[in-house]
Parts: C-alpha cells; sequence; structure tokens
C-alpha cells in the first residue's frame, strides 16, 4: 500500500518522532490505527471539562506563599544536593 502524506502530516508525524511520544512511522501509525479501533479511550471534552471544574473547585482559598523563592527552591527545601 502507499500513502501519500501532506506536508503538515509528515511534520506531526516527525514531531511526535522527535519528542519520543513514538520512535517510528510505523509505530505512529499503529497508534493511530488502536487509537481509531478503540473510540471510547479517544478524548470526551465534558469529562475534561468537569475535571478542571472540579480542580478548580479544590483549590478555590488555597494560596502558595513561596516568599520570593522559585518553585525548584520551595521544592529543595531540607534537601542537600
Amino acid at each position: 500500500m502507499t500513502i501519500t502524506l501532506t506536508p503538515k502530516q509528515e511534520k506531526v508525524i516527525k514531531q511526535a518522532i522527535d519528542s519520543g511520544l513514538v520512535r517510528s512511522v510505523d509505530d505512529f501509525i499503529e497508534s493511530a490505527i488502536d487509537a481509531l479501533s478503540h473510540p471510547e479511550a479517544a478524548f470526551d471534552k465534558e469529562k475534561a471539562q468537569a475535571a478542571v471544574a472540579r480542580i478548580r473547585e479544590l483549590r478555590q482559598g488555597v494560596r502558595l506563599d513561596l516568599q520570593g523563592m522559585s518553585l525548584r527552591e520551595f521544592a529543595h527545601i531540607g534537601h542537600r544536593f
């Protein structure tokens, strides 16, 4: 089978390989076919929006005072390098 890709499609595949998401073009195609054959695992926008709303609700009123520190400095408080 011969498949012709648009430059945009080639770019998407190359980015997926470069980022380590897939190892090869064959791996990319296999992943795409798997995703199509399992539509129940597809992204559900309504569930995602509900999750975001729940996270916002949970963190309401939560404040993190870093006192001028970066997150990295804050994470390493008490740790020795």
